[in-house]
């Protein structure tokens, strides 16, 4: 990104032709990267660049709604990241609403992937009252996923603090949230990627990248081939390719600049041997039970903070 960042986002958006895809008067529904109290570089999305696109958006409806769920297990309140980034402050000054997911009605909904029934809760809110989905990721290695990208920050709607239920079924969870809510505009926040250890630790990478889309499988695509990436390594994109919820290759999406010319450092997930006891459990059904949902629970994380520690600020690695 070069100069005004209220001239990228509309130029980014310009070049979707937004205005086919957002109705006047539309109930919008945005789901920014909120995976922390506060803002940190290539953790979460930048109050700055989501004032612009609300700013925009504004300028066509003002039925805009900012939507996240409470962290899983209980970390923090959904509200605590909307007071952390500035947000609520944000949506009174363009008449939007900040939403929290988890204390919203929600509703059981059915879809198929991978040749099997899928069913996940989401809220009303997005299933019954939202006419466009807008996401918006931060590009980022990720030490359970692989990546976050555009289909990864869904997780986020499921609104139950307990998701990680879901884990060990995470790919064709993940895709039966996009299928339903069917995002349709991507706007990743790459003015930091996060590499080495994500999703709440790790190097943040300054790119200063806008990365839209109409599509979060092209979207998701090109982040990879800019993160030097093989989508195919990792496992909910693969299967995203396999339901053609993703192109298999950048030959099939239009793109309005060279990505070659914007490629950043080769990105490497480097997991500690914590992270890979974690990647284990984050497999198995019967662990996440047992370390994330029975009594054992509360004194199993206190352990796990004396070697991890609790959330803390860092700063970019220029």
């Amino acid at each position: 990104m070069t100069g005004d960042l209220d001239r990228e986002v509309a130029a980014a958006l310009d070049w979707l032709n937004w205005r086919s895809v957002v109705p006047e008067g539309a109930r919008v529904s945005i789901k920014p990267n909120l995976t922390y109290p506060f803002h940190k570089p290539g953790v979460t999305t930048s109050p700055a660049m989501l004032e612009a696109v609300i700013r925009l958006l504004s300028t066509r409806t003002r039925n805009i709604n900012v939507v996240e769920s409470d962290g899983g297990s209980y970390s923090w309140p959904a509200d605590d990241a909307f007071k952390g980034h500035g947000i609520f402050e944000l949506c009174k000054r363009y008449g939007a609403r900040a939403v929290n997911l988890t204390r919203y009605p929600r509703e059981h909904v059915e879809t198929e992937i991978d040749g099997r029934r899928v069913s996940v809760e989401l809220s009303r809110l997005l299933t019954r009252e939202t006419d466009v989905f807008i996401t918006m990721p931060v590009p980022k290695v990720h030490m359970m996923t692989g990546v976050s990208l555009a289909f990864k920050n869904q997780w986020g709607c499921l609104p139950d603090v307990k998701r990680l239920r879901n884990h060990y079924e995470f790919p064709r969870k993940v895709l039966a949230i996009n299928k339903i809510l069917r995002p349709q505009l991507s706007i990743f926040d790459g003015t930091y990627f996060l590499n080495r250890s994500g999703p709440l630790e790790g190097d943040p990478v300054r790119m200063n990248l806008l990365i839209a889309s109409d599509d979060p499988g092209a979207g998701s695509l090109a982040c990879c081939a800019l993160m030097r990436i093989n989508p195919l390594s990792v496992p909910h994109l693969r299967l995203a390719v396999r339901e053609r919820m993703m192109p298999q290759t950048l030959g099939e999406v239009a793109t309005n600049v060279e990505l070659e010319d914007l490629k950043g450092p080769a990105f490497t997930l480097q997991r500690s041997w914590l992270q890979w006891l974690t990647l284990a459990i984050f497999h198995s059904r019967l662990a996440t039970i047992a370390l994330y949902d029975s009594p054992f629970a509360k004194p199993a994380h206190e352990v796990l903070y004396l070697f991890r520690g609790r959330p803390k600020d860092f700063s970019p690695k220029w």
